[in-house]
């Protein structure tokens, strides 16, 4: 019996970019190689590995190509690279430690070609061991800017087949209109880790292009805890994002249901043995304060949609070692059902166009 490779489109590259991820990097190659990629449609951005990915890539897939940062700053600079050194339409932006099935990229692909309007092509991504289970599906952005994650492990049964424009996605793997993301500036490489994906996403919301999400489309991730080193990123970047990307209406208009926000973070942080990195954090986003204005000036180069419209109001994406405590849990939904009342008010009066 023969099997027949799948048909893989010719105007895609696919760029992954890996940080010390040999050992799942292998199942990530031979996955995009069983979707009938050729070789010579993938780039591997190696960001400053010390484990020999670049030495095996090169020696177990000659005919891709490898390109290799010396510094690691973060998974952006290796993405902005790959999607520079591309040359065709379409980049598959995928990160290290994810799997794609043969049916995964055909989908959005006819879907890019079929609207222009579509920037970002978006599958449904679910835990590589448990593929029944979704990790990331039907994403936005909250208007006091942390994610909203509706399908979050539940069934991805319960999905349904229903395409949907989302306001959000991770990178683990997005198919990109290649002219459309340089347009928008790229990711932001000052990000590190944390909010990278949604800052991308909201800039190409934010000039008019959406982000088509097909359930046919799967990836299977290989997730892992995220360490407390991170809440330092996410502090501050969540504070950069909201300044350099929403109008200032909006960042007068969000500041009362922030100051309990950030007083709630705190105290948390505190009661978690970290109250320093909040600190650290604020002194952070300050030295990054000096090219705000050169921020705020491609925001409004490309901004074709208000913030109003691209903004939503929803639980919260809150780590569970946060919450765990019952007191905390109560508070988090009390003050869930307070920003859902202070949006519908916002939205009506200050956010009017």
């Amino acid at each position: 019996m023969t099997t027949t490779t799948p048909s893989f489109p010719p105007d895609i590259d696919v760029v992954i970019v890996a940080h010390n991820n040999l050992e799942p990097l292998r199942a990530t190659l031979d996955s995009i190689a069983g979707a009938g990629c050729p070789s010579a449609q993938i780039s591997l951005v190696d960001v400053a590995s010390t484990d020999g990915t670049a030495a095996w890539a090169a020696e177990t897939w000659p005919g891709i190509r490898v390109i290799r940062l010396d510094t690691n700053n973060g998974p952006d600079p290796g993405r902005n690279a790959g999607i520079r050194a591309a040359a065709r339409r379409f980049v598959l932006l995928m990160d290290a430690d994810v799997q794609i099935q043969p049916g995964t990229i055909p989908p959005l692909h006819a879907a890019m070609i079929a609207d222009a309007s579509i920037g970002v092509g978006s599958p449904i991504v679910v835990h590589a061991g448990q593929p029944d289970v979704i990790q990331y599906a039907g994403g936005d952005l909250h208007y006091i800017c942390e994610a909203i994650n509706p399908w979050k492990d539940r069934l991805l049964a319960d999905r349904g087949t229903r395409p949907l424009d989302i306001g959000a996605a991770p990178t683990c793997a997005l198919l990109l209109d290649r002219e459309a993301a340089i347009r928008i500036g790229l990711f932001d490489d000052r990000y590190f880790i944390g909010k990278e994906d949604g800052d991308f996403c909201y800039r190409i919301r934010m000039a008019g292009l959406t982000i088509r999400e097909l359930p046919e489309s799967l990836v299977l991730h290989r997730s892992r805890p995220r360490g407390t080193w991170l809440f330092y990123y996410q502090v501050r970047n969540r504070w950069h994002f909201i300044l350099k990307n929403f109008q200032w209406r909006t960042v007068i208009g969000i500041i009362p249901p922030l100051i309990p926000y950030e007083l709630m973070l705190l105290a948390v942080l505190v009661m978690k043995g970290h109250g320093l990195v909040y600190l650290k954090a604020i002194g952070g986003l300050i030295a990054m304060l000096p090219a705000l204005p050169r921020d705020r000036r491609l925001a409004r180069s490309i901004r074709v949609v208000a913030d109003r419209d691209l903004l939503k109001c929803g639980s919260l994406v809150v780590r569970k070692d946060l919450v765990a405590n019952p007191i905390v849990g109560a508070g988090q939904r009390l003050y869930e059902r307070s920003l859902e009342l202070y949006w519908q008010v916002l939205r009506h009066t200050l956010l009017i166009r």
